[in-house]
């Protein structure tokens, strides 16, 4: 499998870039930044970098992810970067900066366990009753609405892995509708209506909205969020880097 490491950033730091820089397979990692005019501190060009003028996303449809900001973030960004280069992978694993990597091979180590599913992801929860006062019905609802028939199921998906099927899916909506929507329902969703394989894994169980994660709660075979803090991130690793 050709795997590729996309992490979702805003303004990176110097010491975040120390980390990813020494993941394995380095040639299939990249940093998207959110921020056009951020410069990583000492750069040294080793991981990939994207960084791609918002008008651009946001003329092709990729935008609206977010439930507050309009536009394209990161995330539309990166989906655009592989929407538009012919990059050759199978999987993509799209990581936000806060969650937690406790070693530098967890993340090869959960893709050995799961070989084959379109969509790794936190939770596959269905629009029922356990979602009847979800505060994000209205906007998803009024994204939907003739595109997309209902059930939208959704997940925390601040660490996902998507298969290349899944992602050409989500440019499809894109380019058709000139826009996305929102992002927790989004992967999930696209994936469902498409018949595509959803997996719900314990390793992402711990990618939740919001806890203070202390060390003696780290398994090394998850990914954990939030841990926004790297400082904190290097505190809990097990394993030094």
């Amino acid at each position: 499998m050709n795997i590729i490491k996309c992490f979702l950033t805003v303004n990176p730091n110097e010491k975040f870039y120390d980390f990813v820089k020494q993941l394995p397979n380095i040639d299939n990692t990249y940093i998207c930044i959110d921020k056009n005019n951020h410069a990583i501190p000492n750069y040294d060009g080793k991981v990939k970098l994207i960084k791609i003028n918002n008008k651009i996303c946001e003329s092709e449809g990729f935008r609206n992810t977010h439930s507050i900001i309009k536009g394209a973030t990161s995330r539309e960004k990166a989906l655009y970067y592989f929407y538009k280069n012919d990059i050759n992978y199978d999987y993509i694993w799209f990581i936000e900066e806060d969650v937690f990597i406790p070693t530098m091979t967890t993340i090869e180590n959960i893709d050995a366990k799961y070989p084959d599913n379109d969509l790794l992801v936190s939770d596959n929860i269905i629009d029922n009753e356990k979602r009847k006062n979800w505060h994000h019905n209205t906007l998803v609802n009024k994204q939907l609405a003739g595109k997309i028939p209902h059930p939208y199921p959704c997940a925390m998906i601040c660490a996902i892995r998507c298969s290349k099927t899944l992602l050409e899916c989500i440019f499809a909506h894109a380019l058709k509708y000139k826009t996305l929507f929102f992002c927790e329902v989004m992967f999930n969703t696209i994936a469902l209506h498409n018949n595509l394989n959803i997996k719900v894994i314990e390793e992402l169980k711990t990618i939740i909205w919001r806890k203070k994660w202390n060390k003696n709660e780290i398994n090394i075979n998850n990914l954990y969020h939030p841990v926004k803090s790297i400082e904190k991130q290097y505190e809990l690793r097990k394993f030094d880097i």
